[in-house]
């Protein structure tokens, strides 16, 4: 059982310094949080630069190791990076080194071959040679099966190809499963078994072209059989030629990726430029409105006490006003009165008026002439100076610009914040702009690429037709050679020929033999991975009528229904489940065992299943490494279903747009 104990990292991608994460010696899982853009996916890829001197993108394609070093290391004049994993195996204890170390003599190192590039392994603290330090780590974790330790929430999606027919992918993902299961010990013997069975049946040719019966009939199968070699051949190399460009596809896809990745930075800094601008326009705009407001301020000050003062006429003149109007209205009133009395009537009720009243009415008359009897002649003088310069007043009052100064100081005070903001992410998109260096170059590279990924699929294609047709040839060959010893066998007669044909024959044995135990060991496998990953796809799945999994020739699962119908179409959150059942099933029936580490493995899952998920880990690997951001799964909920299961707990912690620090969480 493999066991990682240590990593640490120095100045490797985002992660500035000497970074140290230690993994517990118990079973159980080890979860690292990070937000997007920290760090993870960087950091699983860490795992297999150490194991395997590789450093890859998300295509496959492999990473040129002078863009690994921290770029704030960097800046201050530290170049390179290293890494170092510590382990556990079969009771020993391993200490992988890689480093990628600066030359002596090179002051400014700017291409690889300013680095030195150094690997060390130690076991039981002695350091190994190379060829055994190579043999080693082929044996600890070969890279065929690491796909099943160090995955991402993307690479699960690529299982659903084992469901298909005669797809790459498939094939690719198939050749790995049997590997980590230990198919090839036996097929190894098939192989072996065939190459016996090859020189045998030369052999029997051979003597058969000596006879003169069997002579024409053993030319004819040798000229079949070197044209099945050429074929066989053929198939070879259109395989390795198909790798090559399979290989050149991702490489091409991943630098398309990172054009496309620059472009949109490029697209991204023209648009802040563009809104930088138009932002710095309107804070000019509001400068000018602002500064033209305050150049009139002095008739707010004016506005102020003229206001004070007008309030002081129009009490005057109020007052003036009333007594005018009091006495107008009260010598209406008394000319009414008179007319009344006079006529001993009242013509507003249409009454008359006895002569007690009218004596009364003459008295209030006389009172009312009194009281009310107008403005003196220095009053009458006043009212009007005083309506004078009321008119006067209310000229000289302007709208205030004081609720308009505020709106604009409030908008000025928005549009400078969003003008730093916007300068914020210019300058962090041109600091990682800076890293890919000459714009332009990439552009044109771009171009480029998108011309040779086109030749490529199409390359890929015609290698595609050409392993159809050379296999093709292949059947139609090997059917026609087993006519022709069919016919050999009919006429041999003499002993050399019987003990040929005898030898063919046990080895044809032996090798079916095989064949069989193959077909036997791949059966049980088969049964036992169908099993194991049905009782982890049903603690798992939430929904009861779900009863298992299905396993077809390519180690693909279907899940089954509870009427006995396969499911069609699952959801890609099924997709994701029955993915990591397979994983963990493969991990229980594997030879090989070793941690799990999975980046953002619960993106495509609802609450329900991810607490499903969280709770089974422990079933799938003795070590667990999640690599997870923030919200993909409740923190708080993942601890309370894992409980001491839960061994460590980091935090990928943002110190600057290109330094991570990692952080404990507990102990």
């Amino acid at each position: 059982m493999l066991r990682f104990t240590s990593l640490t990292i120095e100045d490797f991608g985002p992660f500035k310094g000497i970074q140290t994460i230690d993994f517990t010696g118990e079973d159980g899982v080890t979860f690292i949080w990070g937000n997007n853009g920290r760090g993870k996916t960087t950091l699983l890829n860490i795992f297999r630069y150490a194991l395997y001197g590789k450093f890859q993108n998300r295509r496959g394609a492999v990473v040129d190791l002078t863009a690994l070093s921290n770029i704030e290391s960097h800046a201050e004049g530290r170049y390179g990076f290293k890494v170092v994993l510590r382990m556990i195996n079969d009771d020993k204890q391993y200490e992988l080194t890689r480093q990628f170390k600066v030359r002596s003599g090179i002051a400014k190192p700017t291409k690889n071959d300013d680095y030195d590039l150094s690997v060390f392994l130690k076991e039981d603290g002695s350091i190994l040679s190379g060829a055994a330090s190579e043999h080693i780590l082929k044996i600890i974790m070969p890279e065929q099966v690491a796909r099943f330790f160090l995955f991402d929430g993307e690479l699960l999606q690529e299982y659903e190809e084992l469901l298909l027919e005669e797809t790459n992918v498939g094939a690719k993902i198939k050749d790995s499963i049997e590997k980590i299961l230990g198919v090839p010990v036996l097929t190894n013997g098939v192989t072996d078994a065939e190459r016996v069975l090859d020189e045998y049946r030369k052999s029997k040719t051979r003597v058969a072209q000596s006879n003169n019966l069997t002579q024409q009939i053993a030319s004819q199968i040798a000229a079949l059989e070197v044209e099945l070699q050429e074929h066989t051949s053929e198939i070879e190399r259109l395989r390795d030629e198909l790798s090559q460009e399979q290989a050149a596809k991702n490489r091409l896809e991943g630098d398309f990726q990172q054009s496309e990745h620059i472009k949109g930075l490029l697209d991204n800094m023209k648009s802040l430029e563009e809104s930088i601008g138009e932002k710095k326009v309107r804070r000019a705009n509001l400068l000018f409105q602002i500064v033209a407001i305050t150049r009139d301020v002095w008739k707010d000050v004016v506005s102020t006490k003229v206001s004070s003062i007008l309030s002081d006429v129009q009490g005057q003149v109020k007052v003036l006003d009333d007594k005018e109007n009091a006495q107008r209205t009260a010598k209406n009133f008394m000319n009414d009165m008179r007319i009344a009395a006079g006529k001993k009537h009242c013509h507003i009720c249409d009454q008359d008026i006895d002569n007690n009243l009218i004596t009364k009415m003459e008295a209030k008359i006389r009172d009312a002439e009194s009281k009310y009897g107008g403005l003196s002649a220095d009053e009458v003088i006043l009212l009007r100076s005083l309506q004078n310069r009321r008119v006067i007043l209310e000229s000289m009052q302007f709208p205030s610009s004081k609720g308009k100064l505020e709106v604009l100081e409030q908008q000025l005070s928005r549009v400078g914040v969003e003008i730093s903001d916007s300068e914020r992410k210019l300058k962090v998109l041109k600091e990682e702009l800076e890293r890919y260096g000459d714009i332009e170059e990439l552009s044109s590279v771009m171009q480029t690429r998108v011309k040779e990924l086109a030749q490529c699929m199409q390359k890929i294609q015609n290698l595609e037709d050409g392993k159809k047709q050379e296999n093709s040839k292949i059947a139609s060959t090997r059917n026609a050679l087993v006519t022709l010893e069919t016919k050999l066998d009919k006429m041999a007669n003499d002993t050399e020929m019987t003990i040929a044909k005898r030898k063919v024959e046990l080895c044809e044995q032996i090798h079916a033999i095989f064949e069989e135990g193959v077909a036997s060991y791949r059966d049980k496998l088969k049964g036992d991975v169908e099993r194991d990953a049905t009782a982890l796809f049903l603690k798992v799945s939430n929904d009861p009528d779900y009863i298992k999994l299905a396993i077809n020739e390519n180690y693909g699962l279907s899940m089954i229904h509870a009427s006995g119908e396969e499911v069609p179409l699952r959801s890609a959150g099924f997709e994701h489940v029955v993915a990591l059942s397979l994983i963990g099933a493969l991990h229980k029936n594997a030879p090989l065992r070793g941690p799990i580490i999975m980046d953002s493995p619960f993106g495509r899952l609802d609450p329900a299943h991810k607490e499903n998920i969280t709770r089974a880990l422990p079933d799938m690997s003795e070590q667990i490494v999640l690599l997870a951001y923030t919200h993909e799964i409740d923190e708080q909920r993942a601890r309370e279903t894992l409980g001491s299961a839960l061994k460590k707990e980091y935090r990928l912690a943002r110190q600057s747009s290109f330094y991570t620090q990692i952080e404990a969480q507990m102990d």
